[in-house]
């Protein structure tokens, strides 16, 4: 996997290195904010990788730290990629800040885990239902349902890259079940996971049906990243207007253990393609 694809995803490793920097030099916020001649708040962004730091303020933090030699030049080249702009650069109108995130966790993971309750995963979805389930939305309207579709189905080129992150989705049995559209989207629908769930790369879907009863996450759909290198995992759990990012070791640790708890009642991987093929062939 190519370390630091995503802009944001560099950003928020700089943050850390940057807080870490500081905080070795025993410097409080407002002792760095003088130094750059700016507020504590703008220092307190850039360590919490809100913002993309300039290169000139990354200079004159690292002149401050006393960093040098290679560290500093390391350093440096993240800025410069950090400032660089990620392939969704062109949805910039629709995208909120939680949105680009997502995007840049998807981009960057080495592992995406996904268990749905409700509706097929974002990353599965056809173009027909991502459409038909985004009409549904009251609050966006209908000239921008194109282009939020379209946005999502891009997104599901993460997954025909080379080095394209090992994706595990369970779905629960009331995502086949709601119907999103007529009939024929469904259908398609079904065809689109049952085509994914025989592909012989890392790609492992599981469909988790009713009889498997009470669960953890019963009622409490979210995405777990992982990542290669250094970087701790993150869950993603999707609100009604928008996308919450849990970065707790312990509460990562619970959803983990959730995940691996649906994983393993969910149906196999050949039980779950009978289960699809099942879905297609009812009248």
């Amino acid at each position: 996997m190519n370390a630091g694809r995503s802009p944001v995803m560099k950003r928020r490793r700089l943050a850390a290195q940057l807080h870490r920097l500081r905080a070795a030099s025993d410097l409080t916020l407002e002792a760095v904010a003088e130094h750059l001649e700016c507020s504590p708040a703008k220092i307190s962004r850039i360590e919490n990788g809100q913002v993309a730091v300039r290169i000139q303020d990354a200079r004159e933090l690292l002149d401050l730290y006393e960093v040098k030699g290679e560290e500093r030049e390391n350093l440096l080249q993240m800025v410069r990629q950090a400032r660089r702009k990620g392939w969704w650069t062109a949805y910039a109108d629709i995208l909120a800040e939680d949105t680009e995130t997502l995007l840049s966790l998807e981009d960057e993971a080495a592992t995406i885990s996904i268990y749905e309750s409700n509706i097929v995963t974002g990353l599965l979805q056809t173009p027909r239902y991502a459409w038909e389930l985004m009409t549904s939305w009251s609050d966006v309207p209908l000239e921008m349902v194109d282009r939020k579709a379209a946005l999502r189905v891009e997104r599901q080129a993460v997954l025909e890259r080379i080095d394209a992150p090992a994706l595990t989705v369970v779905l629960d049995e009331a995502c086949l079940h709601r119907p999103v559209g007529n009939e024929e989207v469904m259908r398609e629908q079904y065809r689109r996971l049952l085509e994914v769930s025989a592909r012989p790369d890392e790609l492992t879907l599981l469909i988790l049906p009713f009889s498997a009863g009470a669960h953890q996450a019963m009622g409490f759909p979210f995405h777990l990243f992982s990542f290669s290198g250094n970087d701790h995992p993150i869950v993603y759990v999707e609100l009604l207007n928008k996308g919450q990012f849990i970065e707790d070791i312990s509460e990562i640790a619970r959803y983990s253990t959730a995940f691996n708890q649906v994983r393993d009642a969910a149906l196999n991987p050949k039980e779950s393609r009978e289960f699809l093929e099942g879905m297609i062939r009812r009248p």
